[in-house]
């Protein structure tokens, strides 16, 4: 028998009703050495545990019931391990596990590392974001929730949340960051006046207002499957992308990556300019899924600003 194993368990489900039962302990108060899961089966008294925290909480949720409090345990990851058997294994949604460790993506391996594992469902928001995929979450969701420290950060516990469709797709890699750092939004995707010729027409991308020499970042990661002039677009680059997407990107002044090249993103990969039919330096901007544009601004963290 695994007899100090026993007693840690003991222990954590002891303290564990103590602060329950209490009920006034401050949600930030957490372990300085989390409880620490050894083997994902029940054997581990602290797995074991985790697991009844886990349904108790889903008990509690059902029956609109206060929830219990807040507890954090550590496990160290195997290389057969992703965010989505870990989700499986601990019984909690792959954003309860990914937003607590600062993991942005599930493209990301996760090789062998500590992992933090709470106790039931929610979301942990930064106060202060360290990816894009927190910056995501931080652009729509208000600091609310209990502040909790965690490794000298601080997060807001959002109990029972779960991801929101575009922090979903952020996050499974089916959504696009923004290629310019400041955007300013002149024109949006769909029918329009055209500027150069004073007639209806459709709109395929959505025009995104800068300076001339402006630096252009790819939307996301892929390869360079076009580089070219046209009388419209001018000066022109097509990236193509997982899950048959391509991002366009017009009027370049510059161009910094060549065809056939992979890129990655947030990568420069030219300048806004006016080459092309354009009234004023921009940047064109499309998103197109299997050759079909669709609106970019569906597939951005945010909405964009518009052009006062």
């Amino acid at each position: 028998m695994n007899v100090s194993g026993n007693f840690l368990g003991y222990f954590f489900r002891l303290f564990y009703w103590l602060w329950f039962a209490c009920g006034s302990m401050s949600l930030s108060f957490l372990y300085s050495d989390y409880p620490h899961i050894r083997a994902l089966n029940l054997e581990d008294p602290l797995y074991r545990q985790q697991q009844e925290d886990v349904t108790r909480s889903y008990e509690r949720m059902k029956q609109g019931l206060p929830l219990p409090p807040l507890i954090l345990y550590q496990y160290f990851t195997t290389e057969e391990d992703t965010i989505f058997s870990l989700s499986a294994r601990f019984n909690l949604p792959y954003e309860s596990i990914a937003t607590l460790n600062s993991i942005e993506s599930s493209g990301l391996p996760l090789g062998r590392r500590r992992l933090l594992i709470p106790n039931q469902v929610g979301l942990f928001l930064p106060e202060t974001p360290r990816n894009e995929m927190e910056r995501i979450m931080l652009s729509w969701r208000k600091l609310e929730g209990a502040s909790i420290e965690v490794e000298g950060r601080t997060f807001r516990f959002l109990a029972q949340e779960r991801f929101h469709s575009v922090e979903r797709a952020f996050f499974l890699q089916i959504l696009f960051v923004f290629p310019l750092k400041q955007v300013t939004l002149s024109s949006s995707y769909g029918k329009r006046i055209s500027p150069i010729t004073g007639q209806p027409h459709f709109h395929a991308g959505i025009d995104l207002a800068a300076p001339r020499g402006t630096p252009i970042f790819a939307a996301r990661d892929g390869k360079v499957i076009e580089s070219g002039v046209d009388p419209i677009l001018g000066s022109y680059l097509i990236i193509q992308h997982a899950g048959d997407y391509q991002t366009v990107y017009g009027h370049l002044d510059s161009k910094s990556i060549q065809l056939n090249q992979s890129v990655e993103s947030g990568m420069m990969v030219g300048t806004v300019g006016m080459t092309g039919a354009t009234t004023g330096p921009h940047l064109h901007f499309e998103v197109r899924q299997k050759g079909r544009p669709v609106d970019p601004e569906r597939l951005l963290p945010k909405r964009i600003e518009s052009k006062p």
